[in-house]
Formats: C-alpha cells, sequence, structure tokens
C-alpha cells in the first residue's frame, strides 16, 4: 500500500467487515435486464461476475455510483446496491423505470430482502491483473482480468456479492461488497471482525475512495474527477449508455484537472515540510475539533498559496474539501485541482482551509489507484524535431 505507517495504523489490522445501513437494493429482472442495464450504466453489467459503476444522466454527470451483481441462480436477475438517500435529487427507484419503454423487465426496491456489507483483509487467489488505457490530459482508465477461474468468494447458500477492485486486490485493497439476506450475518464474519461504518468510511477515505451524494455530488460530478476511471467504473469503448457522448469525449480530447483525493489536515504552525515527507502526523490531527453535521464540515474551499520566492503572493482556489472522518481527526477528501495539489508535492506552497474560524494546512495524498495510474503513465510522446535531435 502506498501509504505511511501512520496513514495504515489507521486502517486496522486483520480481516473485518462492516455493514452498510445506508446502501439499498434494487432488482432488475426479465429477458431485457442485461440490455437495458448495459444502456443505463456506463460499464457492462457481467464484467468480472458484477462490480463497480455508475449511473449518469444525459449530460454525462453523476448521479449514482453503485455495485451491480448478477445472480448466479436466477437467470436475468441482477442486484444493485446504491444511496438515494431523502434528499436524493433522482433517487434509484424513480430514475429508472421512464427509461424502461417496451423492455421485458421487472424493477424492485428490494432493501426489505438483503442488506448490504463490506469485508476486506482476507488473501485470495488467483489474483487478477491490471492494465491501463491512457485518455487524453490525465484520463486513466484501469481494466481487471482473471486469467482463467475468478478468485471464489466463499460465499454462503443465498449471499452474494462481488470483488471490489476500487484500489486492488488483497489485504490492502477494499476487498468485497455482499448482498445478505436481511438481518441476517454475513458467512464472512467466521474469518473476519466486525467493524463500524465509520471504520469502513475511514479506510475508503484514506485510500481515496470517494462514496455517496455528500462526496460525489448528483447531477454535478464528473465521473473521471470522481475517480470512475481509476476506479474501474466506467468503460470508454462500450456500447452507447445514457452519459456517454461527454464521458467519451472528455476521455479522448478533454483534460481532468480536478480529482477526489484523500486530504489530511495539520497544523499550519508546524509547517509543511515535515507534512512533505510524513503527511499524517496523529499528534497534529488529535486536537482539531470536529464540528458541523455527521461527517464534517462539507465544500469549503482549499486554497493554495504561493512560496515566498514566487512572484505573485496572490492565493488561488485550489479545490473544495468534501467530508472529514467521524473518527480519525483531519482525514477527509477533497475535490482538488491537480495543479496546485502537484505543486504542494514538489514542496512549491501550501494548501489551507478555514475552518471554525482557524486556518488549517491541507496535505493531499495521491490515494491507491491515482497513485498507480501516475506510476503506468506512459512518458509523453517525443516530437519529431526532437526525436531527429537526439540520434543527431
Amino acid at each position: 500500500m502506498r501509504c505511511t505507517p501512520v496513514v495504515r495504523s489507521l486502517l486496522g489490522a486483520g480481516p473485518r467487515a462492516a455493514p452498510q445501513p445506508l446502501r439499498s437494493v434494487l432488482e432488475v429482472t426479465g429477458p431485457d435486464a442485461k440490455k437495458f442495464l448495459n444502456g443505463q450504466m456506463c460499464k457492462n453489467v457481467e464484467s468480472l461476475n458484477g462490480g463497480y459503476s455508475g449511473f449518469l444522466n444525459a449530460s454525462g454527470r453523476l448521479l449514482h455510483t453503485v455495485f451491480c451483481v448478477p445472480s448466479p441462480t436466477r437467470k436475468n436477475t441482477y442486484l444493485i446496491s446504491h444511496e438515494s438517500g431523502p434528499n436524493h435529487p433522482a433517487g434509484l427507484m424513480e430514475l429508472l423505470p421512464p427509461f424502461r419503454l417496451r423492455s421485458k423487465i421487472k424493477i424492485r426496491d428490494v432493501s426489505d430482502e438483503w442488506d448490504v456489507w463490506s469485508a476486506w483483509g482476507s488473501e485470495a487467489s488467483p489474483d487478477p491483473t491490471s492494465a491501463w488505457r491512457f485518455g487524453n490530459g490525465g484520463a486513466a482508465e484501469r481494466i481487471w482480468s482473471w486469467e482463467g477461474e475468478i478468485a471464489p468468494l466463499s460465499l454462503a447458500e443465498g449471499e452474494l456479492g462481488c470483488w471490489d477492485l476500487r484500489v486492488g486486490f488483497g489485504p490492502g485493497g477494499m476487498g468485497q461488497q455482499l448482498f445478505v439476506p436481511k438481518g441476517a450475518k454475513p458467512s464472512v464474519l467466521a474469518s473476519h471482525d466486525v467493524a463500524s461504518t465509520d471504520e469502513y468510511n475511514l479506510r475508503r477515505m484514506v485510500l481515496g475512495v470517494p462514496e455517496g451524494s455528500a462526496e460525489i455530488i448528483p447531477g454535478t460530478a464528473l465521473p473521471l474527477e470522481s475517480d470512475l476511471d481509476i476506479h474501474g467504473g466506467v468503460d470508454v469503448r462500450k456500447g452507447c449508455y445514457l452519459g456517454q457522448e461527454l464521458t467519451v469525449r472528455t476521455y479522448h480530447t478533454g483534460a481532468t484537472r480536478k480529482r477526489i483525493l484523500p486530504v489530511y489536515l495539520y497544523p499550519l504552525a508546524s509547517g509543511p515540510g515535515e507534512l512533505a515527507t510524513s503527511p499524517l502526523s496523529l499528534e497534529s490531527l488529535g486536537s482539531l475539533p470536529l464540528t458541523g453535521p455527521k461527517g464534517g464540515p462539507q465544500k469549503l474551499d482549499i486554497m493554495y498559496t504561493p512560496p515566498e520566492s514566487a512572484a505573485s503572493k496572490k492565493a488561488r482556489n485550489a479545490g473544495k474539501l468534501l467530508a472529514l472522518s467521524d473518527s480519525a481527526a483531519g482525514v477527509g477528501l477533497g475535490l482538488v485541482r491537480l495543479e496546485w495539489a502537484g505543486r504542494t508535492w514538489d514542496g512549491e506552497g501550501t494548501l489551507s482551509v478555514e475552518l471554525n474560524g482557524e486556518k488549517w494546512g491541507v496535505w493531499v495524498g495521491k490515494g491507491e489507484a491515482y497513485a498507480a495510474a501516475l506510476a503506468a503513465t506512459p512518458p509523453p510522446r517525443v516530437h519529431d524535431d526532437e526525436e531527429d535531435m537526439a540520434h543527431t
């Protein structure tokens, strides 16, 4: 894992499983279920026997991120876990039926039949392989595949699930997403300790994984800025789906200037130099006050301040603080402009946010998936003239 030892210590040791009480479950069944979902979701619904994807609106903005799993025992049946709280502008149960038209499908809310859990930290084999396809301006599509059989989930009868490959595979990843009959305990608890939902949220924040409408703002968030590409949730070569045009155009000709990345708040008095090599300090974060709604303050401006040596001392808006963990002070997620984050990674300037009337430093991490994408990015193509000069 690309984490400092201090960050890793926040993630907890050993296999763990946590309930996801905010997730609802939708069932889509019928002869046209696969065709219907492929026309709505931005990834093949049967890829890797289920996984992470999203639903967009017609203008290519994210409305929902989901896990979709095909039933192994019921033909043409899919379960979809999603967050559609009372304040969601387009709940999934209300969003999908108008697109049904003459499709031979049934759409049901089956949240009263299923609980959703996440389980992580266990060893599994065989390992999948991942390949990267790079678009224009920072877009990076991650494609997972298994040679032969997919690693078994070891589910009990009546349970469904899929691998959660948003940040990789193995103990350092996000593990599995599970659908368990309502009120039952998942069978993985025979080998996993029960964790809280707050612990799960802390883990995904440290790893750079956004979820829910507070972090991926419905109707506003763009798929690539929300890391759907690097988390393996979008397929730009897939057939037509709602919102495809803008997503594919951005991938091939646009620029991804912002991404949702992990952030760590620290007292500015400690200085950014120490945090550049050890970005998270439990001592500095332990006294940080968290007030406001559950999840911490949201959507506060993150500002970039140039170094003293810069010609211009003007502060620039570098993004938004989206959410803070309820279980570790100062750990959260932000939608950050990569240009300004990159300058602080190079030791040029600082980022800050004003919280509770006090200014705090902001260290931006790369997260697991974005760090992997940067490591895999091919070098820029040399211009023909430069190639000629190199050979003279």
